[in-house]
C-alpha cells in the first residue's frame, strides 16, 4: 500500500495537484476539452509526484492490475473488433487517463480531503443555486437555458447534462454535511433532492432517492418514527414540486399515457387470433413501445448484443451500427449516440467478455470493502450501485464526462487501507 513516510511533507507537485482536483467539477461543466485537460494534467503530475517520492504504492494492489487488464481489452477488441478501429483505439488508448485519475485522486484525498471537499461543497451550493435561479427565472446567473421543456441547462448549457453533475457530487457532499451537523443534514438531503427533481431529469433523480435511502439506512439512529417522518415531509415537497410546474411534470410522467396505451394494446391480444391479424397488433404494440423515450435505443442494443454477443461491435460503435437497416425495426430506427442505458452500452459495444470484466472489477472491489469500510467508501458504494440499476436511462459511461464522474467516485472504493 501507501508508503507511510511520503506522507510527511507536501512536494511541490503535491500542491498543483491539490489546485486542479478543487477545479476539476468545474472544468466537468465548461465542457469536455477542459476536463479532459485537467484530468491529463492531473495523471501526469501524479506520476511525475511518485517519480520523485519513489512510491510506487499502486504497483502493489492487485486491482490496478485488474484494471489494466480491462485497458488492454479495450485496446484489443478496437482493433480487431470495430469497423471504425481508428476512432474507436484513440478512445481506447485515452482510457488509461481514467485509471490514473481514480488513483491520484485517492492520494491526494489523503493529503488534502477535507479541503477538497469544502470547495467542491461551495461549487456545488453554486450550482444548486444556479439550478433554483433558473427555475424561477427561466435562465441561469450567465444567461444559459434549456430548449428542452421541463430541463434544466445550469452552468452546462446546450448539452443539458447538469443532472449528471448533481447526480455525481449528490452523496459526498451529504457525507461532508452530515460530518458537522445532522440538522443541516436533514435538510439538505431534502433540499438537494427537490432541487434534483426540479432538474427534470427522473433517472438521475430516481439514482439520488437510491443514494439517500442508502445513507439514511447507513449512517442515522435506528429511529423508525425519524426516518418515517422525514421520508414523508419529503413525498410532500417533491410531489407539490412535480405537480405545480406543467414543464416538469411532463418530463416526468410523460410516458404514461403511451404505457396505458401498450398495456390496453397487450390486453387485445388474443393466442386465438389468426396469424396475420396478431401480426398486426404485434407490430401495432411494438411501435408503441419504441415511442417510448430511449426504448427503442434499448432493443437496437439487446439486438447488436444479439449477433455480436461474445466482443460486442466495438468501443464507441453503437452510433454507426444502430443505424444500420437490420436494426430498423417495426419501420423506427433506434439509433443513436449510445443506447443510453449502462448495461446495454457495455454489452452492444464490448459484449459479454467486456460486461463481465467491468461487472466483475465492480464486485471484487465491493466485496474487499467488507472489513473496512468507511464513510466515504459507503458513499462510492451508493453511487457505483445507483449507477447499475437495470433498464434505468443514463449518459454514456465512456464519454469523458460520463468516465470522469464515474472514476471521481470509484476512487473512494479501490482501496481497503486509507493511511
Amino acid at each position: 500500500m501507501i508508503n507511510e513516510s511520503t506522507l510527511k511533507k507536501k512536494s511541490f507537485f503535491t500542491k498543483i495537484n491539490y489546485f486542479l482536483i478543487i477545479f476539476l467539477p468545474v472544468s466537468l461543466m465548461i465542457g469536455s476539452l477542459i476536463s479532459n485537460i485537467i484530468t491529463i494534467l492531473i495523471c501526469l503530475v501524479f506520476i511525475f509526484d511518485l517519480i520523485q517520492r519513489k512510491d510506487n504504492f499502486f504497483f502493489k494492489d492487485i486491482n490496478f492490475y485488474f484494471l489494466i487488464f480491462i485497458y488492454f481489452y479495450l485496446i484489443l477488441n478496437s482493433l480487431f473488433v470495430s469497423e471504425n478501429n481508428i476512432e474507436s483505439l484513440t478512445r481506447a488508448i485515452g482510457f488509461i487517463r481514467f485509471i490514473f485519475l481514480a488513483y491520484a485522486i485517492f492520494y491526494y484525498f489523503i493529503f488534502f480531503k477535507d479541503k477538497i471537499i469544502k470547495y467542491w461543497f461551495i461549487i456545488f451550493i453554486t450550482v444548486s443555486f444556479d439550478i433554483l435561479y433558473e427555475y424561477i427565472f427561466g435562465k441561469n446567473i450567465l444567461g444559459f437555458y434549456s430548449t428542452y421543456p421541463g430541463r434544466i441547462a445550469s452552468f452546462t448549457g446546450d448539452e443539458l447534462k447538469i443532472g449528471g453533475f448533481y447526480f455525481g457530487f449528490f452523496g459526498l457532499m451529504l457525507l461532508y454535511v452530515f460530518k458537522y451537523s445532522k440538522i443541516s443534514f436533514y435538510l439538505l438531503s431534502i433540499t438537494f433532492l427537490i432541487i434534483s427533481a426540479l432538474i427534470g431529469e427522473k433517472s438521475n433523480f430516481i439514482k439520488n432517492c437510491m443514494i439517500l435511502v442508502f445513507i439514511y439506512y447507513f449512517f442515522l439512529d435506528k429511529e423508525e418514527m425519524k426516518k418515517f417522518f422525514l421520508i414523508f415531509i419529503l413525498g410532500i415537497f417533491i410531489t407539490l414540486s412535480v405537480n405545480m410546474n406543467n414543464n416538469l411534470r411532463s418530463s416526468f410522467l410523460g410516458d404514461l399515457p403511451v404505457i396505458k396505451q401498450t398495456r390496453a394494446i397487450m390486453n387485445t391480444v388474443s393466442p386465438n387470433l389468426v396469424s396475420d391479424k396478431k401480426f398486426e397488433y404485434e407490430k401495432t404494440f411494438k411501435e408503441h413501445i419504441y415511442s417510448l423515450r430511449h426504448y427503442a435505443h434499448f432493443i437496437t442494443a439487446f439486438e447488436i448484443f444479439k449477433k455480436n454477443y461474445l466482443f460486442g461491435t466495438g468501443l464507441k460503435n453503437f452510433r454507426y451500427e444502430s443505424y444500420k437497416e437490420e436494426y430498423k425495426l417495426g419501420g423506427l430506427i433506434g439509433g443513436s449516440t449510445h443506447p443510453h442505458q449502462v448495461h446495454f452500452e457495455i454489452l452492444s459495444e464490448l459484449g459479454l467478455i467486456g460486461y463481465i470484466l467491468f461487472l466483475s472489477n465492480i464486485i471484487f472491489n465491493l466485496l474487499r470493502q467488507r472489513q473496512n469500510s468507511n464513510n466515504l467508501k459507503f458513499v462510492a458504494i451508493s453511487f457505483i450501485l445507483s449507477t447499475f440499476i437495470p433498464f434505468l436511462p443514463s449518459g454514456s459511461f465512456f464519454t469523458s464526462y460520463g468516465a470522469t464522474i464515474f472514476f471521481i467516485n470509484y476512487s473512494f472504493l479501490i482501496f481497503h487501507k486509507t493511511r
